[in-house]
């Protein structure tokens, strides 16, 4: 068999091969007979047709199928022999087949380009230096002090601030119920909901029925009903009060291991801190990788870069459900997305090639235990046994991805290390 790869592009390869005429017959007589056992030729019982009849009666529709099982007999051989390696199932053309002829086609496909290990070290890095502020130390303790919140019965009240309520609605837009609209025992934590909801059901008692009308706003996430009025019936079954905790030192006690809330405060900056260097070394890698990306921008494979659009797209709807919503309900335009979003998907693929040929040159390796570590953080993150999120790592080669994003971590911390960073002041932001 003969072969030949044609360069089309730094990421796309066209394969010629000749079939000869003898290992061609024996892939098209194969695909005849399958094709004996389907087709009806008046005259003969249905299998018994010859060949030659089957193929005559079938006409373009035989060929079309006498060439597919041609490539699929030698394609597998003609790339080994050519030492290819596809990306992409293959875009192929061929010829009709002729008997006593070669059989000739041609196979088009991505491959992978190659990456120039670039000059990494004494990388110019500038990062805006993080402090940790008495604001954010306030909120981590709102965050806590609700966190210790408790409920006290509260029948006798009205429902207002400081109030939790169990309750009961059933809602119509324009005559309609839509999604979202009744419920039955839904928590309603005053001054979390839309504040025409709040204010139709303020100094409602238990077991008070009542009815209100909402308007929602035009640029509202559910677009069904945006720029529309609700009207509900709400009623009341239960009424809560919130018993907020003093952020003194007794509050510090029930916390573990605290004397008092000075010592809260010291142990909230550590862990803000800790987790603002994280955030500032994984940000050194992306702006690294970036302009080692920038200063080379070689072409990448359209399929890589429509995986990487696939997986932006995965954190969008992941940001929506985290919200309560759903990206298909709010108006959420894909294709806008994809073209807003396109080059950084290039730029992002060509960051991912890049720090793979510097791991490769590197000898960077990812070893068992530092795979083992990775998901035991994954299941105390997620409060999953160990051995359950093991198991679902070994399917559908979640593992090998896993080994995958580690190594191209453990580049960019290679990477920042050779660089040399400056912390600067943040840009206040514009008014």
């Amino acid at each position: 068999m003969k072969t030949k790869i044609e360069k089309i592009k730094t990421v796309r390869q066209r394969l010629h091969v000749e079939v000869p005429s003898d290992i061609a017959k024996r892939s098209a007589d194969a695909a005849l007979k399958e094709m004996q056992q389907e087709v009806e030729i008046k005259g003969f019982r249905k299998g018994q047709a010859p060949l030659e009849l089957v193929r005559k009666n079938l006409g373009p529709a035989a060929d079309k199928e006498i060439a597919k099982r041609i490539v699929k007999d030698t394609y597998l051989e003609a790339i080994k022999q050519e030492n290819a390696q596809p990306l992409t199932d293959p875009s192929v053309e061929f010829e009709i087949f002729l008997e006593g002829k070669d059989f000739v086609y041609r196979a088009e496909f991505e491959v992978m380009p190659e990456v120039k290990v670039p000059q990494f070290e004494g990388l110019a890095l500038e990062i805006d230096k993080v402090d940790v502020s008495d604001e954010e130390i306030e909120k981590e303790l709102k965050r806590l002090q609700a966190a210790m919140t408790q409920l006290e019965p509260a029948d006798d009240s009205e429902l207002g601030p400081g109030m939790m309520a169990i309750v009961d609605f059933k809602g119509t837009v324009e005559g309609k119920s839509f999604k979202g609209s009744d419920a039955e025992n839904f928590v309603v934590d005053y001054g979390s909901l839309l504040p025409q909801f709040e204010g139709g059901i303020k100094g409602m008692k238990k077991g008070e029925e009542r009815d209100i009308t909402v308007d929602y706003p035009s640029d509202y996430f559910n677009k069904e009903i945006a720029g529309k009025q609700g009207a509900f019936r709400v009623k009341v079954k239960e009424l809560r009060k919130k018993v907020v905790p003093e952020l003194n030192d007794d509050f510090a006690k029930t916390l573990g291991k605290f004397a008092n809330m000075g010592e809260v405060r010291t142990d909230i900056r550590k862990h803000i801190n800790n987790a603002k260097d994280e955030f500032k070394k994984r940000r050194l890698g992306f702006l690294a990788i970036r302009q080692l990306a920038e200063k080379d921008p070689f072409e990448v494979p359209d399929v890589m870069v429509q995986n990487e659009l696939g997986a932006m797209l995965e954190d969008v709807a992941r940001q929506f459900k985290a919200q309560g919503k759903n990206i298909e309900d709010s108006g959420f335009d894909t294709k806008q997305f994809v073209t807003e979003h396109m080059e950084e998907a290039v730029k992002r693929v060509r960051g991912y090639l890049i720090a793979f040929a510097i791991a490769k040159h590197a000898q960077i390796q990812i070893t068992d235990e530092e795979t083992e570590a990775r998901i035991a953080l994954i299941a105390k993150q997620a409060n999953q046994p160990v051995e359950k999120v093991k198991a679902q790592f070994g399917k559908d080669g979640v593992v090998e991805r896993l080994k995958s994003q580690l190594l191209y971590e453990k580049t960019l911390d290679l990477v920042v290390s050779k660089a040399k960073i400056k912390e600067v002041k943040p840009k206040k932001a514009k008014k």
